[in-house]
């Protein structure tokens, strides 16, 4: 799965400007879409300008990136559950997918819709080779949160140093495969979108879960 630039499924031309009730975003899918791709512009715009030589002045400058970058991919994946709940036989409840800002949940649900349409082979990307590996980059962005990482790391030296993590080369070499991910979660969505859509119209009705 490919796609030149991560928009979201909210963002399509198409999409009905009615309100419909059932979705998480209560109809707010253009708003929130253009709010995600802010997120990934900003973002990639203080990757930019990051100092990457060792300086105790700058050492803890990429942690808004991550900041950004993680409220940016919480946004495609609940845009993918949001597709993804119409295959499975207990949809994910619009109101818990609005509250929650778990990415380890979301990455769960995701990892079972695509084992439910079978497309396991067809998920994956530059840095994501299967869903063990998408669950392991969404659960070590989950764990780079800059105040508990400073917490953790008791032996931080007074002079600013930062976590390895958190160190902004490592930051830089992360994101990019954040990057990727966000292009995939954008272009399963849309093909989850379609896939429903073709099911429907070939069936002639709605038509129900078909994997027990």
């Amino acid at each position: 799965m490919d796609k030149k630039s991560p928009a979201l499924r909210f963002l399509k031309a198409d999409a009905p400007a009615e309100i419909e009730n059932g979705f998480w975003h209560n109809g707010g899918d253009i708003e929130i879409g253009l709010y995600a791709r802010s997120l990934h512009g900003a973002a990639k715009t203080l990757v930019e300008n990051l100092n990457l030589e060792p300086n105790p002045q700058t050492a803890w400058d990429a942690c808004p990136v991550l900041l950004l970058y993680r409220q940016c991919i919480e946004l495609h994946l609940k845009a993918m559950v949001g597709e993804g709940s119409n295959f499975l036989l207990s949809p994910t409840d619009p109101i818990s997918l609005f509250k929650t800002h778990s990415l380890r949940w979301l990455a769960q649900i995701v990892c079972h819709i695509v084992k439910t349409v079978r497309w396991e082979n067809e998920f994956k990307c530059e840095g994501v080779a299967s869903l063990g590996e998408f669950s392991a980059l969404i659960n070590a962005l989950e764990a780079m949160e800059p105040v508990a990482l400073a917490v953790q790391s008791g032996g931080l030296g007074r002079g600013g140093s930062v976590p390895q993590q958190l160190d902004p080369p490592n930051v830089v070499r992360f994101v990019k495969k954040l990057d990727n991910l966000l292009h995939l979660l954008d272009a399963t969505a849309d093909a989850l979108a379609a896939e429903w859509d073709r099911q429907a119209t070939f069936e002639g009705s709605k038509c129900e879960p078909t994997i027990q």
